[in-house]
């Protein structure tokens, strides 16, 4: 059987703004195709292409940021292309579902399409896996957001302002009535609905749900055919027992059970019981990328609010953030491999963390860009661990390789003009402006 090129598996209906239109247009255009992403174009000679989500939106909303400002004036997530002629193998190493998605480009780098983890899974065809296996067996996620259906509708977004809670369960007082979900959000922002209104004027009911022993196989086409980022689980009585989102079913099925499939039932029986004993350790998996074991962009996110509260409550000495990313890194990925690049990463994260504080947090945004926040910490202090960590990554050795450098972008957050988004995007346009200017060097954020 032919392998298939990327150009047969990718969403050729792609919504697309540029960078310098409004953020409010993403949202019609969003809403006008019931698109929950749309991809941003960028004058940005390292990254052209960026993914605007519901859940920036919700942040956004929630911060009470302009939607009149250009979608320029904020930070989302950047995403690499890919040719549309490459194979299916060749994608398999670049995009997992925390990159969620990758570009699709022609011979001239126009972008002709989108794909995205999903596709890839479904064009495996996951009917040869798992048929047999129960939705019941791999629930990670048994922590719902939970709101009344009498409270106003932007306190119930509000919950769900970052990456580890994107939905939130509508109850009348015990009894479940409804759900709102990012994409419910979209909706709400494009036809302009008023926030203050009770959230059961706006939730999606009846909730659909699939019973604990549902097949993967089922729950995936299930999840297909509604284009639902998740699955609420109930057990045989119709309780709600949990759910599952689209990226950790496909990273369950494919990680863990593809090779444990053909053992005997009775490994997998003790398996699941050694998973729910240890739901502890699965909470900490939540808030650590799986590759270089520091902290993720949920967790980053969950403590860089933490500690602008604590500073505007308390009136305590400010902190500054790092952004860094790693130079030419698809270079090290294409000439060396991906498991070489991976173990750059982790052998970069290994170093930086013996040279931080316990206080300081270390995560990773995403591919090869890292942030830490420094609390306590002048713009000066934090300009020289910046340079530090320059200097010591830049002393790495890796055998067959030329040095690696790291571009770094240093900002004191403001406590009188600063917001969540302000300081992120500050010190994000600190570090391009370090690459701009020849990489391997330290900015300050203006």
């Amino acid at each position: 059987m032919n392998t298939p090129k990327i150009k047969d598996i990718a969403q050729k209906n792609v919504i697309k703004i540029s960078e310098h239109e409004s953020i409010g247009c993403a949202v019609d255009l969003m809403y006008k195709e019931n698109h929950r992403n749309i991809i941003v174009i960028s004058d940005n000679a390292h990254h052209r292409f960026g993914l605007l989500t519901a859940s920036d939106l919700i942040r956004l909303r929630v911060a009470k940021i302009d939607f009149s400002l250009p979608i320029k004036s904020i930070k989302y997530d950047k995403i690499f292309s890919i040719s549309e002629e490459a194979k299916l193998e060749d994608i398999l190493e670049e995009v997992s579902h925390e990159i969620e998605c990758l570009c699709v480009t022609d011979a001239q780098d126009n972008l002709t399409g989108v794909v995205f983890y999903a596709d890839i899974i479904s064009s495996i065809d996951p009917r040869m896996l798992l048929e047999k296996r129960a939705i019941g067996e791999i629930i990670l996620n048994q922590h719902l957001k939970q709101a009344q259906q009498s409270e106003s509708t932007l306190e119930v977004i509000g919950l769900m302002d970052h990456l580890l809670n994107d939905c939130v369960m509508i109850y009348d007082v015990d009894k479940p009535v409804g759900i709102i979900t990012t994409k419910d959000v979209i909706r709400l922002f494009g036809e302009g609905c008023d926030l203050t209104q009770p959230i059961a004027n706006y939730m999606s009911r009846p909730i659909q749900t699939v019973s604990f022993d549902t097949s993967i196989k089922q729950a995936l086409d299930f999840i297909q055919l509604k284009k639902f980022k998740r699955l609420i689980v109930v057990d045989r009585d119709g309780i709600i027992v949990g759910q599952i989102t689209q990226g950790e079913l496909i990273t369950r099925v494919y990680s863990r059970w593809s090779e444990m499939v053909r053992s005997h039932d009775t490994q997998l029986r003790e398996m699941n019981k050694a998973l729910k004993i240890r739901a502890t350790r699965f909470e900490a998996l939540a808030v650590t990328d799986h590759l270089t074991g520091i902290y993720n962009r949920a967790k980053f996110e969950l403590e860089l609010q933490r500690e602008i509260d604590r500073v505007k409550r308390y009136g305590s000495e400010t902190f500054s953030v790092l952004f860094f990313d790693v130079d030419h890194f698809k270079k090290i990925n294409d000439n060396h491999g991906h498991a070489i690049g991976d173990l750059v990463l982790q052998k970069i994260c290994q170093t930086v963390s013996q040279h931080m504080r316990l206080t300081d947090i270390l995560a990773r945004w995403g591919g090869e860009e890292f942030v830490a926040i420094l609390p306590s910490t002048s713009l000066e202090s934090a300009q020289t661990v910046a340079e530090k960590l320059r200097s010591t990554i830049n002393g790495l050795q890796f055998e067959g390789m030329d040095r690696i450098s790291c571009s770094f972008g240093v900002g004191q957050f403001n406590k009188l003009s600063d917001s969540f988004h302000s300081v992120i995007l500050r010190v994000d346009q600190a570090m391009y402006r370090a690459k701009d200017n020849g990489r391997n060097r330290v900015e300050l954020a203006e």
